[in-house]
């Protein structure tokens, strides 16, 4: 099985081979399996299990004992990816891992907010740790191999992420607060079909990032899928944090009958907070009218 590693700040996935419909977007340092190619595209699996093609100048192929140091992150939830094993490997147990937890972040190449930008990344980006972080700044390897630096506060390291599965109502708590914290940072992003950073998202793409950025893998379509972590749950069930679903399209609940979501239609096309009582000057009526399931990964 060859493998390769996104290393363009993002890369779309299509449909199919020709490219003529967008299914998802990569983010850099994401890691993949190549299926197939095709004239100037790869077909691939990513590592939560999504098909689609790829441009191959968008990402590059790994050596043995390469990609694996770019696969360590502790995800959870879903059954079907690759055992991770590997931090235990010899060639992976220098690297120390991240992923950036700002909606986008500047890689400079001095420790000063006046050097030189090398590339922009985008929040769910997986980096490497270089060295020691100083005077705030943390210097950094990208995946397509620039070193520079950006805010120590912009990195997500493994050990801060909140614990799945959840024990106890504390810290089951301390995981919605985390997930709809995320959601809230798309909060005013344009629509963007397949799109999953703040220049453009899609509703199943703000769910998918939401909880990565928690470290669960949920499924990225607007649907519940069996092998994610989401199950159905009685609408009468509903908590912070938990989907609601509704005809192709997929929203996070806040509380209180509302809900974020990212939406195409024209009235709002973005990321934006809508209600599901007629009393709201918020409501969609034609959202709350077809709402037809909720999901939930918590017990």
């Amino acid at each position: 099985m060859q493998i390769a590693i996104v290393t363009a700040p993002t890369a779309f996935l299509y449909e199919n081979s020709t490219g003529s419909r967008i299914s998802d977007e990569l983010l850099s340092g994401w890691v993949v399996s190549i299926q197939a190619k095709q004239h100037c595209r790869l077909k691939v699996v990513t590592h939560y299990g999504y098909t689609g093609w790829l441009d191959d100048s968008a990402a590059c192929k790994a050596a043995a004992g390469q990609w694996e140091c770019w696969d360590t992150w502790p995800w959870h939830g879903w059954d079907g990816r690759r055992d991770k094993e590997c931090l235990e490997l010899e060639a992976c147990k220098h690297v120390r891992q991240a992923i950036l937890c700002r909606t986008s972040i500047d890689l400079l190449a001095k420790p000063t907010v006046q050097a030189r930008i090398l590339t922009t990344l985008f929040m769910g980006s997986s980096v490497q740790l270089l060295e020691p972080p100083k005077d705030g700044w943390q210097k950094i390897r990208a995946a397509d191999a620039s070193c520079g630096y950006v805010p120590s506060s912009s990195l997500l390291r493994p050990e801060c992420l909140e614990q799945f599965p959840v024990n106890g109502q504390q810290a089951q708590m301390r995981l919605r607060h985390a997930i709809l914290g995320y959601a809230m940072s798309y909060f005013g992003a344009p629509y963007r079909w397949g799109g999953k950073t703040y220049a453009g998202i899609d509703c199943s793409g703000l769910a998918f990032m939401s909880y990565y950025m928690c470290g669960i893998l949920i499924y990225r379509d607007a649907a519940i899928k069996e092998g994610y972590p989401v199950r159905e749950i009685p609408l009468s069930q509903i908590q912070p944090a938990d989907l609601l679903y509704f005809p192709g399209h997929v929203a996070l609940y806040l509380g209180e009958g509302k809900y974020i979501h990212s939406t195409g239609n024209p009235a709002s096309f973005g990321c934006t907070i809508n209600s599901l009582d007629p009393k709201d000057p918020d409501y969609r009526k034609d959202l709350a009218l077809s709402l037809d399931a909720a999901g939930s990964i918590f017990p």
